[in-house]
């Protein structure tokens, strides 16, 4: 049985806990149920079906109902969150960040890496880097790190060979 469920919300005062947005009154909501609290947690369809689409898909099934194209949501749900997460590379949006590790200055318009970085024992802060500098502060080898920014950041090829590159 599942502990998830899809309704259309009977008000506007929902909100979305992965994008924090509202969801409209009548909209299709996916809730999943917090035994804590007893009560539902409600996301948008495709943020939904972006933590367990397993779950996503029962739910879709108990509700009987049209939610649209299914594999639609799932494929989009697969970007939720894609230039959020870390380790991932990004475009400077200006001229002010420094790299934490050469203490350079990291100029508008360049790819960083943002990732966090163990700054002492058990104490992590996120942090930007030169793309030549964020292996050094990774706790990942280099083929995993480059994994994790290829599922992390919103690049175009051209944009990811350069990290390859760089790295």
């Amino acid at each position: 049985m599942t502990t998830s469920t899809i309704e259309a919300a009977k008000s506007n005062r929902s909100k979305c806990k992965i994008c924090k947005n509202k969801i409209k009154n009548g909209e299709l909501r996916f809730g999943v149920y917090n035994e804590r609290w007893e009560s539902y947690t409600w996301h948008h369809l495709v943020c939904g079906a972006s933590i367990d689409p397993k779950d996503f898909v029962e739910a879709v099934e108990d509700f009987g109902g049209d939610v649209g194209d299914v594999d639609a949501i799932l494929q989009e749900a697969k970007n939720v969150g894609k230039g959020t997460k870390t380790p991932r590379v990004e475009l400077a949006k200006t001229g002010r960040s420094k790299c934490v590790v050469c203490k350079e200055q990291i100029e508008k318009d360049s790819l960083r890496g943002v990732l966090y970085y163990e700054v002492d024992i058990d104490e992590w802060r996120k942090g930007n880097t030169h793309l030549g500098c964020m292996q050094s502060v990774s706790d990942l080898d280099r083929d995993d790190l480059l994994d994790q920014i290829k599922e992390n950041s919103i690049l175009d090829d051209d944009q990811f060979e350069t990290v390859v590159e760089e790295l």
